[in-house]
């Protein structure tokens, strides 16, 4: 026998959605032909959210019956309107997006001029919007041709000569009016010389032949080089030297002063690769009033990547390095004459120590209180103390010798194995499969059941079943009227 299934139905009375239906439920009205169905199931009591129409020819277009459709729509995508379609002419100069005729095209166009006129410098030129040509009415600084669909525009000439401009001994020059049009073109001369004094009398340089020649004394030169590239070398007489001037003065040669040398500026730089000094105590921060306030800072700095520094530090009263110190093998650190430290033992003047940590200890004797836990000691003299430190004390933290736990210790352990007592003091073994530990780990009774293989029939009521799978025959199924 088969099963029938009816959905809910409206055949007479009023048109629309019914007032609610449950998630997932279907609900066909015949008096106004549509399909609704019961989406979403927020609603009060289990209903659907909302009630959506989803077929049916009245609320959906049909494919060949006539209809006729209201409101706004939108279509994406290609659409094809055939031969018949039809718009309402638009106003004059409505430049919305509606669909325009072919009258409103016609009317639209009807009042524009098919030629242009393109002024010259003097005269016009007519461009006919229809017929494609172009046509010169006379005048200068335009001309055209509009052969192959091609325009072409000459501009006049201006009263600029044309030519290059400029030279070896002469500059451009030009004229540009407020357009960026060239007015004037011509050029300024240069001077190919230029005077360079001496010590006494001066020079003349050639700066297009480089030549450089001098009429006076205290300052020789040479000229090497093409035109317009050149080098000028020079050098002092020997025997004429300022030392009075304010400006600077080198010197290529050496220099040997008898007498003491005073230097007066801020910086003194010695380019050298060695420097000697014969006086073995060199001062530094020699003042009228010297101080350790003053001497904040002083002493030496070695240019590196960084700086490598020996300072005083007034604050600390100390000499600060700001590099390592590495003293040669056999050598140790003292203080006030007495070892203090060496490469391989502390001194024996050394009697404490705030050590916060030590390598290794190979050997040694440990005469100290007792190390407590939280350094890796125990913290006692005795092994009960010691137990009770560690939290281990027997009867305490941990089971004392029990004789079923050692009947329990004593079983033999094998795969599927479940212990258990077969008596008030001995332990054995039973097995336990993989499908039994799957029904004992479950939470609840519900998931007891899924191992099982026990639906939510189960737990129903003769007289209250619901089934939600399965094949079932004979069975006519109902969703009423609304």
């Amino acid at each position: 026998m088969a099963n029938t299934l009816r959905i809910k139905r409206r055949t007479t009375g009023a048109s629309g959605a019914p007032a609610s239906l449950a998630n997932a439920e279907l609900a066909f009205n015949e008096v106004d032909s549509v399909l609704y169905y019961g989406r979403g199931t927020g609603g009060a009591g289990g209903t659907a959210t909302s009630v959506d129409a989803i077929g049916g020819e009245g609320a959906f277009l049909s494919l060949t019956a006539n209809q006729s459709i209201s409101g706004t729509k939108t279509f994406t995508g290609t659409v094809a309107l055939g031969g018949s379609a039809t718009a309402t002419t638009q106003s004059q100069g409505n430049n919305s997006t509606s669909v325009a005729t072919t009258a409103y095209v016609d009317s639209a166009v009807s009042t524009y001029s098919s030629t242009i006129s393109i002024a010259g410098d003097s005269g016009t030129d007519t461009v006919n919007l229809q017929s494609g040509t172009l046509t010169v009415a006379g005048g200068t600084g335009l001309s055209s041709s509009a052969a192959s669909d091609t325009v072409t525009i000459n501009l006049d000439n201006t009263a600029v000569t044309a030519g290059s401009y400029g030279s070896s001994t002469a500059i451009p020059t030009f004229t540009v009016d407020a357009q960026g049009r060239l007015t004037a073109a011509g050029t300024a001369s240069i001077s190919s010389t230029l005077t360079v004094s001496g010590e006494t009398g001066s020079g003349a340089v050639d700066l297009l032949n480089g030549r450089l020649n001098f009429a006076g004394s205290g300052l020789a030169a040479a000229v090497t080089g093409s035109a317009g590239q050149f080098t000028v070398s020079y050098s002092l007489d020997d025997s004429y030297v300022s030392l009075t001037d304010s400006g600077s003065q080198s010197m290529a040669g050496s220099l040997t002063i008898g007498g003491n040398l005073t230097v007066n500026g801020t910086t003194t730089t010695v380019n050298s690769t060695t420097v000697t000094v014969d006086d073995k105590n060199i001062e530094l921060g020699s003042t009228a009033s010297p101080s350790d306030a003053g001497a904040d800072g002083g002493g030496i700095t070695l240019k590196g990547t960084t700086d490598k520094t020996f300072n005083w530090v007034d604050a600390t009263d100390s000499w600060t390095s700001s590099e390592h110190l590495d003293l040669a093998t056999g050598k140790s650190f003292k203080i006030n004459g007495t070892n203090v430290l060496s490469s391989t033992a502390l001194g024996s003047a050394v009697v404490s120590s705030s050590l916060t940590s030590v390598g290794t200890i190979a050997t040694g004797v440990w005469e100290a209180t007792d190390v407590g836990v939280a350094h890796g000691g125990t913290g006692a003299s005795t092994a009960a103390d010691a137990r009770t430190n560690l939290g281990l004390a027997i009867g305490t933290d941990v089971q004392a010798q029990n004789a079923i736990l050692s009947d329990l210790a004593g079983l033999t352990q094998a795969s599927d194995k479940l212990p258990y007592f077969d008596s008030s003091t001995t332990a054995a073994t039973t097995t336990l499969t993989s499908y039994g530990r799957s029904l004992i780990d479950d939470a609840d009774a519900g998931t007891a059941r899924t191992t099982l293989g026990l639906g939510s029939i189960a737990t129903q009521n003769s007289n209250n079943v619901s089934i939600t799978g399965g094949s079932i025959d004979g069975i006519t199924l109902d969703g009423g009227t609304f």
